[in-house]
């Protein structure tokens, strides 16, 4: 992966992360089903951890920290819905695949010191 790539990588993490952190706080019980979060409690912790990472992603300087900070969060995202059934298995297998996305994307970022 090159470092544009990278970069491109993490704006387009930070979008998908932005949409995904609004809709898990603002719509819980509406939302975290489908990811195999029953609880709405539990869904907007999930989506708070998503949105306090956005800003990293689509701006900051340097932006490998944030990258690995939401692999990272991914695992532990990945461990609690992993409990919820098909759904929750299937965000599960999603996260850790994107997981490895952004650990590749922060380890280019972080050998050019971006």
């Amino acid at each position: 992966m090159d470092e544009d790539a990278a970069l491109r990588a993490s704006r387009i993490a930070g979008a998908a992360t932005l949409v995904i952190g609004t809709a898990l706080l603002v719509q819980p019980s509406r939302v975290g089903p489908l990811a195999g979060v029953a609880d709405p409690r539990t869904a907007r912790k999930l989506g708070l951890v998503d949105l306090s990472l956005v800003p990293g992603l689509l701006g900051g300087t340097p932006r490998w920290p944030w990258l690995a900070a939401r692999a990272a969060a991914n695992v532990g995202t990945a461990v609690v819905v992993a409990r919820g059934g098909w759904a929750g298995r299937a965000t599960a297998a999603s996260l850790l695949a994107l997981t490895l996305v952004d650990g590749r994307a922060a380890r280019t970022l972080h050998a050019r010191r971006r």
